[in-house]
């Protein structure tokens, strides 16, 4: 083979790499965000269990962390972090693990970290910072309600309960490495079920009080159930 037949090859590859490379990053997320979606069911069932076990067999009978449901109620830590995330950067999620254990910080009830957002009922009934308050939803909506959601996908940076942007090892994470503009919130309602939600861009900008209320508007959009 000439040189100038190595360098017609290696060209041709350079453009199929080039045009198969979002391909598979796009196969890749919504492969990451199906898993996420089946880990937000399991983790469903497992807030049932606690409420029911704990609690009123109602949202306000949930765990303060998700955390606090491994090991009785999730076997595995895995469950609780997007695989995004998870697969990105397993170094730190691994040292987030060991420091949500740390008495001296936070609860001993707390046995692993979650990168998924929990709403916490009696925290935002009190929020003065919020314009609905999760009682009035949850009158309204039921079993309907959002319970936990991810949107590590979109961001590419987890709204977590816990400030991990102070933890040691912060410096791992690149969040624009990350971050897809098309990528969907993945929420979790009460009922169990799951949705897709790409609420509109002014509306993540208040991701708590409107994925409280944003059924009807995410279902305009680009809402799928997942159950």
């Amino acid at each position: 083979m000439t040189l100038m037949e190595l360098l017609t090859v290696i060209s041709i590859l350079a453009t199929l790499a080039a045009l198969l490379f979002p391909v598979y990053i796009n196969l890749r997320t919504r492969t990451d965000i199906t898993i996420c979606a089946d880990q937000l069911r399991q983790i469903g069932i497992a807030l049932k269990m606690y409420a029911r076990d704990y609690g009123d067999d109602t949202p306000y009978g949930m765990p303060d962390a998700l955390g606090s449901l491994f090991p009785d109620y999730l076997r595995s830590k895995d469950l609780l972090v997007c695989p995004t995330f998870r697969k990105a950067y397993p170094e730190f999620v691994e040292d987030m693990h060991q420091l949500v254990r740390d008495p001296k910080w936070f609860l001993p009830t707390i046995n692993a970290w979650s990168s998924y957002f929990l709403m916490m009922p009696r925290y935002l009934d009190k929020s003065k910072s919020m314009w609905i308050t999760f009682a009035e939803v949850y009158a309204c909506r039921g079993d309907q309600i959002p319970v936990v959601f991810c949107d590590t996908h979109w961001r590419g940076c987890p709204s977590s309960n816990y400030n991990w942007e102070i933890a040691p090892k912060s410096y791992l994470v690149n969040c624009r490495a990350l971050s897809n503009p098309d990528a969907p919130y993945v929420v979790l309602r009460w009922g169990g079920r799951g949705e897709f939600c790409a609420c509109s861009v002014k509306e993540r900008r208040c991701d708590l009080a409107h994925l409280l209320r944003c059924r009807r508007r995410c279902k305009g959009n680009d809402s799928r159930n997942l159950g």
